[in-house]
């Protein structure tokens, strides 16, 4: 497995519990929020929020600055490209199977020759019929 497809799995997992992908759809939206900001669109305690903000950061979903004594959050554009490159690659996908992946190309040649035989052989046997 790359480091890639590491990283959007740990995205992923992140983004799974709703309450993280609602404040990161909320920075998204202001562009950048403050916690003070982020923790009055919420109804839960601030240490609950520094534990979600806490996550968001170590996924690389978030940008933290220090303004001060206040810590501005932004969105991480680059996770955000990972994220949506990795989604789009399931929808595209390459047309190899899982068995195609782990071979060499001569094997997967090898292994589509065998198709193509199969499927000859079976066109014959429905002429014959």
């Amino acid at each position: 497995m790359t480091a890639n497809e590491e990283q959007f799995i740990k995205v992923l997992s992140v983004l799974s519990e709703s309450v993280r992908y609602r404040i990161l759809s909320l920075i998204a939206s202001k562009g950048e929020l403050t916690a003070k900001d982020i923790l009055s669109e919420f109804d839960f305690t601030q240490p609950t929020l520094s534990h979600h903000m806490m996550c968001l950061t170590e996924a690389g979903l978030v940008n933290v600055e220090r303004k001060g004594r206040f810590a501005v959050y932004s969105i991480n554009r680059e996770t955000i490209d990972l994220v949506a490159s990795g989604i789009a690659s399931l929808k595209s996908g390459s047309k190899k199977t899982a068995k195609e992946k782990d071979l060499s190309e001569d094997d997967v040649k090898e292994l589509k020759k065998g198709k193509k035989k199969k499927k000859k052989d079976k066109n014959k046997k429905k002429k014959k019929d």
